[in-house]
């Protein structure tokens, strides 16, 4: 093992110019940085007795439509290396090291949000889709009625509060909920949320606003906790109120959910605002999220898969192994499998004779097990090898939403 447990006392000072490095680090924050190294698993990379890495990671729960329970994931929550220590290795050693300690623990899958596209393809991880950030005036908003009760104001010493809300969130297929302490770093000092008590005084949803920039915005928005069409419409009301004086708010979609549909003139203002840079109406997608599976056992048995039942041959491999040395048990996902997907999935070791075989890698079959692909699109973005028989099949047996975290890494 390369990496080697975090110790406050010995790596903060040193670890927290990893940060700085990074552009993570915010004045002010460094005891709630402090607490949230250590509130899951810790690695540093040392060179010459200094931590010039860090990389963490901390349980959550994620949400698969086909399966009656969450599944227990890894978030990999921060990989930092100091300028004076890139190169070495330490990202991808470390990572893989978390995976492994976490897969050990009982993990059943991982998630991260990856600095560039191919790194942690290496480790075993394929991407999650596009997500839709739509740039919109406010005042443009067609939502129509009146806000139920007068709205609340949250700030950062709220950060329990507004995690509860959070956690009790209508959730999307994919979505996950992570550590507490995630909540608290992402209400930093400019941050604040706006929201909705019931008649017990509980905060039911809320719409968190990350910054402002100037008076007139743009604002952007961090994310939006609801569990009812209607606290969606109202937490649109609310925004819509804003319009008096921001012109223009960012808001992330859930997949499903099209702002557009709600807008005044869209395509329009989306051709007036091209001149403006930085305040352009519209929306853009990219992939920021990635996702692989830990232990394969626990991410398929038990999942009730709506379609014609399909079983198959499964050959897998897992790079993830080039990392790890004998200090693990865990080495990956590496092997052969028979896989059944019905109204009561379920995955064995080794082939078994007459069935037919899909080949891949482990963040390809994640991409298909969790709905980011379907069989047949995988062959053209992909390395897998199967029957055009067996992927329609496949098809028409796993019939996902595209997954989406709804929750920033």
């Amino acid at each position: 093992m390369r990496g080697i447990p975090f110790e406050r006392e010995k790596h903060f000072k040193d670890c927290l110019l990893t940060w700085k490095d990074a552009w993570w680090h915010r004045e002010g924050h460094e005891e709630a940085e402090a607490e949230f190294m250590e509130a899951g698993d810790a690695l540093v990379g040392e060179q010459d007795g200094k931590a010039v890495a860090l990389a963490l990671s901390c349980g959550g729960s994620f949400h698969h439509r086909d399966h009656k329970e969450e599944l227990e994931i890894c978030i990999i929550s921060g990989i930092t290396t100091a300028f004076h220590g890139r190169k070495s290795g330490f990202a991808g050693t470390l990572t893989a090291e978390l995976l492994a300690r976490s897969a050990e623990q009982g993990s059943a899958l991982a998630g991260l949000s990856m600095f560039e596209q191919g790194f942690y393809n290496r480790l075993g991880f394929g991407n999650m889709p596009d997500r839709n950030e739509t740039m919109l005036r406010p005042s443009d908003i067609l939502t129509a009625g009146k806000i139920s009760s007068p709205p609340v104001r949250l700030g950062p010493d709220d950060w329990k509060e507004i995690h509860a809300c959070r956690a009790e969130r209508y959730k999307c297929h994919g979505s996950l909920t992570g550590h507490p302490l995630m909540t608290r770093l992402e209400m930093g000092r400019q941050s604040f949320v706006l929201g909705f008590r019931n008649s017990q005084g509980r905060l039911t949803h809320h719409v968190q606003i990350g910054k402002i920039i100037g008076e007139n915005g743009p604002a952007f928005t961090g994310w939006m906790a609801f569990s009812t069409p209607e606290q969606f419409r109202e937490l649109m009301l609310l925004i819509k109120s804003l319009g008096d004086q921001i012109d223009m708010i960012r808001i992330t979609e859930l997949p499903g959910i099209s702002l557009q549909t709600i807008l005044r003139k869209p395509i329009l203002f989306a051709r007036e605002t091209r001149k403006y840079p930085g305040r352009e109406n519209g929306a853009r997608n990219h992939s920021w999220t990635q996702c692989r599976i830990l232990n394969l056992k626990k991410c398929i048995n038990g999942m009730t898969c709506p379609g014609p039942e399909v079983s198959f041959n499964l050959s897998l491999n897992d790079p993830v192994e080039k990392f790890l040395d004998d200090s693990f048990t865990w080495k990956g996902c590496t092997g052969e499998y028979t896989v059944n997907f019905s109204e009561n999935s379920s995955v064995e070791n080794g082939h078994t004779p007459g069935l037919e075989c899909l080949s891949c890698s482990v963040g390809t079959f994640t991409r298909l097990w969790n709905g980011s692909s379907t069989a047949s699109n995988l062959r053209y973005t992909d390395t897998v090898k199967g029957s055009s028989n067996l992927l329609k099949a496949l098809d028409r047996c796993l019939l996902l939403p595209e997954p989406d975290y709804d929750w920033e890494l």
